[in-house]
Order: C-alpha cells, then sequence, then structure tokens
C-alpha cells in the first residue's frame, strides 16, 4: 500500500506541476487552484509512504517526477528535450531501481 501512495505522491507532483504551467501560459485561476490543489494533495501522500518505506525510499521514488514531468510537457505543450536531458532522465532511472533493489 506505501508504494501506491509514493505512486500517488509522484502523479500529484507532475499534475500539479503541470497544471501551473498551464496557468502560466493562460492565467486562468482555475489551472492555479487545480495546481495548488494537487501539490497539496502530493503531501499526505509523501507522508503516508514515509510512514511504511522510511523518507529515504520516499524520496528516492519522488524524483521520478523529474523524469515525468518533462516528458509529459513534450507531449502536452510540444516542449523540447535535450539529447543530454534523455541521458539524465536515465541515471535518475538507474539510481531509483539501485536504491530500490
Amino acid at each position: 500500500m506505501a508504494y501506491l501512495f509514493v505512486v500517488g505522491s509522484v502523479v500529484c507532483a507532475v499534475v500539479g506541476q503541470l497544471l501551473y504551467k498551464r496557468y502560466s501560459s493562460n492565467r486562468q485561476w482555475l489551472w492555479l487552484l487545480g495546481g495548488l490543489s494537487f501539490f497539496s494533495l502530493a503531501v499526505p501522500c509523501t507522508m503516508l509512504a514515509a510512514r511504511d518505506l522510511g523518507i529515504g525510499m520516499v524520496y528516492v521514488g519522488s524524483s521520478l517526477s523529474y523524469v515525468l514531468a518533462p516528458v509529459c510537457g513534450r507531449w502536452m505543450f510540444a516542449e523540447p528535450i535535450q539529447p543530454t536531458q534523455w541521458k539524465y532522465f536515465f541515471l535518475i532511472m538507474v539510481g531509483v531501481v539501485i536504491y530500490a533493489w
């Protein structure tokens, strides 16, 4: 169950970032409120996951948001991803797998 909370934390953080980015492009308050709501939901998910997994595992798992947010930004906003970014995304994912193993 704790791993679901880690996933929930990552998803809420990524969705919050995407909604905030949408707000920055058109300044409609609904996007801002949605983004803040998702950021707020990430906090209890992180706390509930840390209770069972430990803070180290949760923060390493949460680093996946650094990969997912730009990839989703590319998909939703056609933002470019530099070739060197893919290398760093790979390193983050390898670090998560090694730490979790």
